[in-house]
């Protein structure tokens, strides 16, 4: 370090046009992630080659293992960019609702089924491809589907009543609710979206609004 400028970079952090080594590393890492959203979302995981994301990125291959050992992290990076991006979008759209349970539950829907409609390729990495990578990746997408069942939990409490919830397995209905809208979603995708979304949603909240009358009736 220069003696007479305590505040001068060590040699190995020098900046560059004013940017740090790691912040120039984060950049390269940045375009790599969004090179793999272009990659895996239109080829697939098994389709693709570390040549073709260092392609679709404009950064060499070295630059690639500067950031990740391989594909799969690099799809696991990938796939948490997503679903943060989701989770973003979805805890929004929750806060500018109305407090009901029915209110709630449209609009995370609808932004899960936006998501995937507006970006396929995001549906692909998200709801296909990443079953099929490798057993972190199929860990990580099981937290995934955890987190949001434990926010459906959340509302599934307000739907059932007490006495009903001790007769039944409340964690195992939100999760198998979950898998449900996920199924759906999935043959949406498949169909190329073709149904108009808003059938889309209310076909997702029937069962929903189901349990709601029987809760009702009971």
């Amino acid at each position: 370090m220069d003696s007479t400028n305590p505040t001068a970079a060590p040699p190995n952090r020098r900046r560059y046009g004013g940017v740090l080594p790691e912040e120039r590393q984060r950049a390269r890492r940045e375009k790599l992630i969004e090179g793999g959203i272009e990659v895996f979302g239109s080829k697939g995981f098994h389709g693709t080659t570390v040549r073709e994301v260092c392609v679709a990125a404009h950064l060499t291959e070295r630059y690639f293992y500067e950031s990740f050992k391989g594909l799969s992290e690099l799809f696991i990076a990938v796939y948490t960019h997503l679903r943060e991006q989701l989770m973003a979008k979805t805890l929004l759209a929750l806060r500018q609702a109305q407090p009901t349970p029915l209110a709630l539950l449209d609009p995370a829907l609808r932004v899960f089924l936006e998501f995937i409609r507006d970006d396929p390729r995001r549906g692909r990495i998200m709801l296909v491809d990443s079953l099929g990578v490798d057993s972190e990746m199929a860990r990580i997408s099981g937290e995934t589907a955890r987190d949001y069942s434990g926010l459906l939990r959340a509302h599934l409490i307000t739907l059932v009543p007490p006495p009903m919830q001790e007769a039944i397995d409340i964690n195992l209905l939100a999760e198998g609710m979950i898998g449900l809208n996920i199924l759906l979603a999935s043959r949406w995708m498949q169909e190329g979206f073709s149904t108009p979304i808003d059938k889309v949603v209310r076909t997702n909240l029937l069962p929903y609004q189901g349990m709601i009358a029987l809760v009702q009736a009971s």
